[in-house]
């Protein structure tokens, strides 16, 4: 029987088949739910059609593939913290709120600003014990040198380290620039600061004079003592921009505009 050719033309998409950039294939292996997808739902599919089944394994596999993710990280990069979220804009125009960090293990070799030698203990000593800053043009301004009591000057840079370390007193990881290394009698300690010059003038340790028992200082710092190397999260390798909006915008800035009717101060743009 002859074979008819039809006149009939294929439908071609109205859109062009985009490929995703080679970046955007890369970030969806920390994607969990791009394992569900692989491994687990074409399976569930196989068992029954409901939305609902499908919806609730979505949710509990992610999750479980997230921990393994997270641990796996944690281990090839030498960190419990291999992952953060940048939270605020203290680190502008270095890094931006909604920025995820990756994070390597700390160690007393790497670049951590300038280095200092002080031949006295410091560990749990307020910073204005042993050290003094100098501001240019009153207190309002930028840090322009650190000076030690022994007569030792640092001008600060923004050359050293991206270090996340628990403030004190309140226990909350901070993701700051580390500007000077201390060698001390008893360990290796770190001063840090916030890269964004609109915002942070000071240092994270210049309190001014301080009361320790009842956590008060003059100024308005994150904490009372240099940070000891041991306690550093993490030191910041590699950044990943805009991906810790989505969890900005479920947890901070919702419970933000629930509470105070308004988005964080540190808002801008979609984060």
């Amino acid at each position: 029987m002859a074979k008819f050719k039809s006149n009939k033309k294929e439908s071609k998409p109205i859109l062009p088949k985009i490929k995703k950039p080679r970046v955007l294939k890369k970030l969806e292996w920390l994607d969990p739910f791009h394992y569900v997808d692989l491994f687990v739902i074409p399976r569930v599919k196989k068992v029954t059609d409901s939305e609902l089944v499908e919806g609730a394994v979505n949710v509990i596999f992610a999750l479980i593939f997230a921990s393994a993710l997270y641990f796996i990280l944690g281990l090839a990069f030498g960190t419990a913290s291999p992952l953060v979220i940048v939270y605020s804009e203290s680190m502008e125009d270095s890094f931006f709120r909604g920025d995820v960090m990756g994070l390597t293990k700390a160690n007393s070799e790497m670049n951590f600003g300038d280095e200092i030698i002080l031949n006295e203990n410091i560990r749990g000593v307020p910073v204005e014990k042993y050290l003094s800053a100098e501001y240019f043009n009153g207190v309002n301004s930028l840090v322009t040198k650190i000076i030690f009591n022994d007569g030792q000057e640092v001008i600060p840079t923004t050359e050293g380290s991206v270090v996340v370390y628990p403030s004190y007193p309140y226990n909350l990881p901070i993701i700051h620039r580390s500007i000077i290394k201390i060698k001390a009698n008893d360990g290796t300690f770190l001063l840090t600061k916030g890269d964004n010059k609109l915002t942070n003038f000071t240092f994270d340790q210049d309190c001014g004079q301080i009361d320790v028992l009842r956590g008060r200082a003059t100024k308005n710092c994150i904490s009372f003592y240099a940070i000891p190397i041991e306690e550093v999260q993490g030191v910041a390798f590699f950044r990943i921009p805009v991906v810790g909006c989505v969890k900005l915008w479920l947890v901070d800035d919702l419970t933000s505009l629930i509470s105070r009717g308004k988005l964080p101060p540190d808002f801008k743009g979609i984060c």
